[in-house]
């Protein structure tokens, strides 16, 4: 059954297969799998956006430094003003479409990524808690539990571009935003402890200066430390396929990272802090390692040439491919349908 499918995305990034944003990604790759599949889908995004969807876009390029609520939920109310144009409305911007769905007739599909709220969040969470919600992992599911959830579907990479590779070089990657949040400062001293090579790539913002000053940019040599700056999608690929171990020691709920998902494409096993959905995503020593502190992130990283890179492509074949994606989605929309 053909069906007509609005994905309402954030304005932070342009929604492309290609975008640096986890959300521009996952939902553009998801925009190209379903039209693929000869759906009729209509993206509500930024005007640089670039999928085989039709698009609307009220804001034409993401949020820097210029961020707008109004142009957001601008973008949110444009698919909601067109529901009857639509079988279903499946949105990608966290509790904002709570103060829509509830209002029109058109199933809706709200679609949760992220696991920090703030309070009053929670609260309008709580409020429309018996909308149709999915989630991308289920740690995410677990941590708000109150939600009624639909299901969960994994973030898909594209396996054709992110290609396997057997035969890595000497270094190790932290790949994201260069943030206190991302636990930059830790990936450094491990490396700088195991005398191993660190390559960073990702942007460093303003309000971070603080922390880069005193954490991380004195420790950048161009030897040992290498920063590479916000890096495009072929430089990311080439990074990924050739890095020893992906690290990810983050300080926060991480609903599913989209840096370990196309690590383990490569072949690259990641080794990760235990937050939110990283022990779901990663197979503890057969895929990467879960670990608690920098000490065992240490040791881990002393046995990553246990794992088999060919395990870690293996996995992200069998959970995290776009096609297993797009059939998750189109499972929950049929769910949400029939039950109207």
């Amino acid at each position: 059954m053909i069906m007509r499918i609005a994905l309402v995305s954030k304005l932070w990034e342009e929604t492309s297969s290609n975008s640096r944003g986890g959300t521009g990604s996952s939902v553009g790759q998801l925009a190209n799998e379903l039209v693929r599949r000869g759906h009729k889908v209509t993206i509500f995004g930024t005007a640089n956006s670039n999928t085989r969807a039709k698009l609307v876009a009220v804001q034409p390029r993401p949020f820097r430094g210029d961020y707008s609520e109004i142009r957001e939920y601008m973008n949110i109310a444009e698919a909601f003003k067109r529901e009857k144009d639509f079988d279903i409305i499946n949105t990608h911007v966290e509790h904002k479409a709570c103060f829509f769905a509830p209002l029109v007739k058109t199933p809706t599909l709200v679609t949760i990524r992220y696991g920090e709220f703030f309070k009053h969040e929670t609260e309008l969470l709580r409020a429309n808690k018996n909308l149709n919600f999915s989630a991308n992992s289920q740690a995410l599911k677990a941590r708000l539990s109150f939600l009624r959830w639909r299901g969960h579907v994994y973030n898909g990479v594209d396996l054709d571009l992110f290609r396997f590779n057997d035969q890595p070089r000497d270094y190790l990657l932290f790949l994201g935003r260069i943030s206190p949040q991302k636990g930059v400062d830790a990936a450094i001293r491990a490396a700088k402890r195991l005398k191993k090579k660190l390559i960073i790539a990702g942007k460093m913002v303003d309000e971070d200066a603080e922390f880069l000053q005193k954490k991380v940019i004195p420790h950048i040599d161009g030897k040992l430390i290498v920063y590479r700056g916000e890096v495009g999608l072929s430089a990311k690929i080439k990074l990924l396929q050739n890095a020893e171990a992906v690290l990810q020691p983050i300080q926060y709920f991480e609903a599913c990272s989209n840096t370990i998902i196309e690590a383990m494409a490569c072949g690259t096993p990641a080794v990760a802090f235990n937050k939110g959905s990283n022990r779901e995503l990663i197979l503890d020593k057969k895929t990467g390692f879960v670990v608690k502190n920098e000490a065992q992130m240490i040791a881990a990283l002393k046995k990553i040439s246990d794992i088999k890179r060919g395990d870690c492509r293996r996995r992200a074949e069998k959970l995290f491919s776009v096609e297993r994606m797009a059939d998750g989605y189109l499972a929950l929309y049929k769910k949400i349908k029939k039950r109207k």
